[in-house]
């Protein structure tokens, strides 16, 4: 990209995961264009934002590229983006096996790109007091609720996040357990752990005094990595682990 141009960030997808992506890098550093047929209507009249039918030309129209559309297309999409020579930002899960999430973070690396795979709870300020402890073993919790990602099992649309947690504090697999909440406790989601000194730190994500805005900082990030080029936090291999971890505690995503 050429000094003093601004950056041409496009979207592709406004549904679930679109319509919250797309006002942050508005907000951030303004949307070129974006591809998809929900929410349309209300993201022009809101934001102003260019919509477009042709993928192709909004990758080639753009400087880095956000995939927010449906799991399955991940693959397809990611490599579109990557072999066009576009830094990518991917929503999880990157890919829905771990031979595919490789070959891209593969294709980031050969061509110099930065790719961030949307790994949101790796953002919180939380994360912070536990990479100041020496872990042994951890739990996540997330509830079952209704979501717009329906394809997707309980695990892979949001047990995934805690996964990537665990993975970003190197935690090992098989010290890790992910459980599926049947509590009467409504928006019951957690992440505890246990310290070589005997402590339990236990981060409840929904607890109000725990909220910041992550997507935002999320965003922020990739942003940063692009004008510095340097790998982002959760890079195509944090992604890569995460997958492989998902493979082994629900081998089907679906």
């Amino acid at each position: 990209m050429e000094k003093n141009r601004k950056m041409k960030l496009s979207v592709i997808g406004s549904g679930g995961w679109g319509r919250r992506v797309i006002p942050k890098f508005h907000r951030l550093c303004g949307v070129h264009l974006v591809y998809g047929h929900k929410n349309r209507e209300q993201l022009q009249e809101e934001l102003g934002v260019n919509f477009t039918e042709d993928i192709d030309g909004l990758i080639a129209q753009s400087d880095a590229v956000v995939v927010a559309a449906p799991p399955q297309t991940h693959y397809e999409l990611g490599r579109k983006v990557l072999a066009a020579g576009r830094d990518l930002w991917m929503e999880k899960p990157m890919a829905l096996n771990s031979r595919e999430a490789a070959e891209m973070a593969e294709m980031a690396d050969r061509s110099d790109l930065i790719m961030l795979v949307g790994h949101i709870l790796c953002y919180s300020s939380f994360m912070d007091k536990f990479r100041k402890e020496s872990i042994v073993s951890a739990r996540g919790v997330m509830n079952k609720t209704s979501s717009n990602e329906k394809i997707l099992n309980p695990h892979w649309n949001l047990g995934i996040h805690m996964v990537a947690v665990a993975v970003l504090l190197r935690i090992d697999m098989d010290r890790f357990t992910l459980e599926t909440s049947h509590s009467a406790v409504e928006n019951e989601r957690s992440f505890t752990v246990k310290t070589e000194d005997g402590k339990t730190i236990k981060w409840d994500v929904l607890d109000p005094e725990n909220q910041q805005d992550m997507l935002l900082d999320e965003c922020r990030h990739f942003l940063e990595c692009i004008k510095a080029r340097k790998q982002p936090l959760t890079n195509g291999w944090h992604g890569v682990e995460v997958i492989k971890a998902m493979e082994r505690l629900s081998p089907q995503a679906f």
